[in-house]
């Protein structure tokens, strides 16, 4: 088997090979295939997808989970120079039990227009650009817009949305100088109030990855919570990376918003609001081919994280997210396994009640048998430094053409202020189909 380096900026390396064309413009996407192909319009169903959910836990404030997704793309090349494409995908949700929440949504995927010249391309509309190296979390990844309106039961692409961006991609033989500027901010997609996975409930008085204490709780049960992003720019990225014999390479600076929301008491409003903090990020990472693996380390400094001081006081300190991994295909077959070590430390934090040290291990396994009929995966990831843990199992049929049936488990446990103990009571298992023409 070969082994590929990838260097790609829509996916991550373990979920699609990346090969440099003799041009030395990478295939990015199905755009990119339909261009070399020189189709000049084309309307296509990229995926259906329906999957259902019960929960495990006596203790959950739901009984049972549904989703139905689809997404069509309509894409024009009226020349070898240039592309224009719209995408759309439809969403719905449901949730019933102790607290419902249905919601059904459009809303618009990668949508953009594109120019091509010899050795640059620049597009302008909306994309999915996520940076970086390691899986589940690249801490490089500050472009993008999270979709956690399922949280992590999904793969990583599929926990992205597209933002609105102008993109400048210059190509000198190897190596790639990347420009993005994103005019408007798109915060993350997040899941109703009343859904288990939104980052702050109200009834035990906690917040997603905060320590809660009795006056802590207190507040938040009785306050309203605002979620609305302040309109701005979402700030820029510049990437220069590098491909060479056996070794990848990056190096990024950029000054974003964070999509994610860090939720802070404002006193003067009397609201628990979300802060979106804007924030510098100095970082590289790197994918090296050596003793049949791929290793990838990949580490980004930021100037302004959020912390949350025990007088419930919002502060900002300087941090270092990073990750060392490894994949490689045992028996040089279709199995594959990848394994990650992942951390962030706050530098010279003030007594605060975030966690000022992180350190997960996780990873991932995909093996097909049966002649390719079946497939057993799984991700999980377990703190280092205190109680976190999670575990998603997953057998499924992929006889069909380009469909698979698939039972998967989702399991979560841990300490206070960890995303287990958050979640402890929302383990599910779950059965669904998926198809992608």
């Amino acid at each position: 088997m070969t082994i590929e380096l990838s260097d790609d900026d829509t996916l991550p390396a373990s979920e699609e090979e990346i090969l440099i064309e003799p041009d030395g413009l990478s295939d990015t996407g199905s755009e990119e295939r339909a261009m070399v192909e020189s189709s000049d319009f084309s309307l296509k169903l990229d995926e259906l997808w329906g999957e259902y959910g019960v929960m495990t836990h006596s203790a959950s404030n739901a009984n049972g989970l549904g989703y139905l997704h689809g997404q069509v793309t309509a894409l024009w090349t009226p020349s070898s120079r240039w592309d224009l494409q719209a995408s759309v995908r439809a969403d719905g949700y449901s949730q019933h039990g102790g607290r419902d929440w249905d919601h059904a949504e459009l809303d618009y995927d990668e949508t953009f227009i594109r120019y091509r010249g010899d050795n640059f391309r620049i597009t302008a509309g909306a994309q999915k650009i996520l940076w970086g190296r390691i899986d589940e979390f690249p801490p490089t990844d500050r472009l993008s817009t999270q979709d956690i309106t399922r949280y992590i039961m999904d793969d990583l692409a599929d926990r992205r949305r597209a933002s609105p961006a102008i993109r400048y991609e210059h190509f000198f033989g190897d190596q790639k100088l990347d420009l993005v500027f994103l005019p408007w901010f798109r915060e993350a997609e997040l899941p109703g109030y009343s859904s288990l996975w939104f980052p702050v409930n109200q009834q035990t008085g906690q917040i997603l990855g905060l320590k809660s204490t009795p006056a802590f709780a207190a507040l938040i049960k009785s306050v309203p919570v605002d979620v609305d992003a302040s309109d701005s720019d979402g700030g820029f990225g510049l990437r220069y990376s590098g491909t060479g014999e056996g070794l990848d390479y990056a190096l990024t600076v950029q000054k974003t918003r964070q999509s994610l929301p860090y939720f802070s008491f404002n006193n003067a409003r009397g609201v628990l609001e979300a802060k979106y903090q804007r924030s510098w990020l100095l970082g590289g990472d790197v994918g090296i081919e050596a003793m049949g693996a791929i290793w990838r380390f990949e580490a980004g400094w930021m100037s302004d994280a959020p912390v949350t001081r025990l007088d419930g006081s919002y502060d900002t300190v300087k941090s270092v997210n990073w990750g060392a991994g490894v994949e490689f295909f045992p028996g040089d077959g279709d199995a594959r396994v990848n394994l990650q070590l992942t951390g962030i430390n706050h530098d010279d934090a003030p007594a605060v009640i975030d966690r000022t040290e992180i350190y997960l291990f996780g990873g991932s396994f995909e093996v097909p048998f049966a002649h390719e009929q079946w497939r057993l995966k799984g991700r999980f990831y377990k703190g280092l430094d205190t109680h976190d843990l999670y575990l998603n199992p997953e057998i499924a049929y992929t006889g069909w053409d380009s469909q698979e049936v698939y039972l998967e488990a989702h399991y979560f446990e841990g300490a206070d202020g960890t995303p287990g103990g958050y979640h402890e009571d929302n383990s599910l298992l779950a059965v669904g189909w998926r198809a992608k023409f």
